[in-house]
């Protein structure tokens, strides 16, 4: 029997993990979008893989090895500081998305249904096997879609 939310005949579990899912991608790729500033973060990735391979070429005792290092510590420091930006302005609303989704969806009630019982996963998907499995798949797609 599909157990539907607040008494809306379509809103079943499954199809809210889902918007849930959809939603929070969206939020997410949003505020990479406009908090991160995705110039420094396309040049820094790329020098950063310049210094690595310098790195990689370069033998420990050579003189300007620990600059190199001390460089590429910097940057990392710096590139990862802007990529944490947009990850602290969406935490809480994503705290209260999940928490919405915990007090409406049960965590351990099967959405996708397997038929048969598979090692690990069990008899099939739950919220966050869905939510997982979709999240991945559209913001891949927003990814393309905002270039980012």
């Amino acid at each position: 029997m599909v157990e539907f939310l607040y008494g809306i005949t379509w809103l079943t579990p499954l199809l809210l993990t889902i918007v849930l899912s959809i939603l929070t991608s969206l939020l997410s790729q949003l505020s990479f979008k406009f908090f991160a500033n995705n110039d420094f973060l396309k040049q820094g990735l790329k020098e950063s893989k310049e210094l690595q391979q310098r790195l990689l070429k370069m033998q420990q005792t050579d003189k300007d090895y620990l600059e190199v290092q001390g460089k590429l510590l910097d940057l990392n420091m710096k590139l990862m500081n802007e990529q944490f930006k947009p990850t602290m302005i969406t935490l809480i609303p994503f705290l209260l998305i999940f928490a919405y989704a915990k007090s409406v969806i049960p965590m351990d009630q099967v959405l996708i249904p397997f038929g048969f019982k598979m090692p690990l996963l069990g008899e099939g998907l739950e919220f966050f096997g869905v939510y997982f499995i979709v999240s991945i798949i559209f913001s891949s797609v927003l990814r393309k879609v905002l270039k980012r």
